[in-house]
Parts: structure tokens; sequence; C-alpha cells
């Protein structure tokens, strides 16, 4: 992909996450503003600090992605289909409020994405890309939480001339923003890693 169609989206996203969210960050000990700890918040930050992520109990997609991503371990996931990654991979819609549901969804898209783009792998990106355009058309970006995964798929695929991928892309950073005009502690790191993921592209 031409550099110069990224760019803009760095640029801002570079913008957005301001000065190094990862200093003075433990992973063993992570909490955001509100006190809260994820799952995924060890891979996530295992991968931006170059560290390794212990073995977790959780079976989330998002979660095995991440983990792979953080370890540099083989991935064993459904890649046929359009549709939604959790669906062929780890069926759970049912079984979820549509925010918690929509937030694995996404942040398993930005570690699909991440890993194609880190191992050279098209096709990892390529399903990430069929995952993200299913979410645009039928998933509102403000049906997550303020937590902006998987902006990196989205910029990709806005790069490539979708207009509504874009706007998604937008929508999911401006709702990280409300209140503040900041994305908060978490997101500011989410989004870190999808600028990496986009640098390295």
């Amino acid at each position: 992909m031409p550099d110069s169609a990224l760019q803009p989206w760095i640029i801002r996203l570079r913008a957005a996450v301001g000065p190094d969210p990862l200093a003075g960050i433990d992973p063993e000990t992570f909490a955001d503003e509100n006190g809260n700890r994820r799952a995924v918040d060890r891979p996530l930050l295992a991968w931006l600090l170059h560290l390794t992520s212990p073995p977790t109990k959780d079976t989330g997609l998002d979660l095995i992605l991440w983990q792979a991503l953080a370890n540099d371990t083989p991935i064993d996931i459904e890649l046929a289909g359009h549709g939604p990654l959790q669906d062929a991979n780890a069926p759970s819609r049912g079984e979820a409020a549509i925010e918690v549901w929509t937030e694995r969804e996404l942040a398993a898209i930005q570690a699909l994405w991440t890993l194609g783009v880190q191992r050279h792998e098209p096709e990892l990106t390529r399903r990430a890309e069929t995952a993200a355009r299913w979410c645009v058309q039928e998933l509102q970006p403000d049906n997550a939480t303020a937590h902006p995964w998987a902006v990196n798929a989205f910029v990709s695929l806005a790069a490539q001339g979708d207009f509504e991928a874009d706007l998604y892309a937008q929508t999911l950073v401006h709702n990280a923003q409300v209140g503040t005009s900041r994305p908060g502690r978490f997101a500011s790191i989410v989004l870190l890693a999808s600028l990496k993921s986009l640098e390295m592209s």
C-alpha cells in the first residue's frame, strides 16, 4: 500500500496518541483510568513493549490473537468467509452483550491485521479487512466502548478508497475522546498499537 495513502492517518494517530503513553507502565499492574483491567491488556502491552505474555485460561479470539502477536506463536483460526471473525472461530454473539461482543470482535480484527503485516502474510490482513467491512455494514461504532480497536484495519480500507471505512475509523477515534478531548489511558494504548502496525505496513 502506498505510504502516501496512509500518511494522513498516521499523522492523525500520532497527534491523538500524544507523548509516549507507555511511559512508566508495568504490564503486570496496569489498569486504566477507572482501575479496570482486561485479559487482553497483558498481551497488548507485551507486544508494544517487546515482552512475552504468560498463558491464560481465557479462550476469547481477541486474546488468542494478541497472545500470538506478543509471543510470536502460530495461530490456528478459520479464515474462510466474509463475516465476523468470532462467528467462524468462537461463536458467542448470543452469550455476550453487544458492547462486549463488538469490542472483542474489533480487538480480534486489530490483532489479525497486525499479524498479517508483522508476518508478511497478506491473507491475514485481507481476512481482517473482510471482517472490518462487515462491521461497517452491520455494527454502529458507538455500540462499542470508548476503546478504539481496529482503527488500523479501517484505515487500510480507507486508503483503498472505502469512504465508509474512513468515517468508521474517524468515529472510533472521536468516541475515544468524547468528554475529555483526549483518548483515555487505555484508549491511547489501543491507538498506539494501531499506529505501530500502520507504520510497519
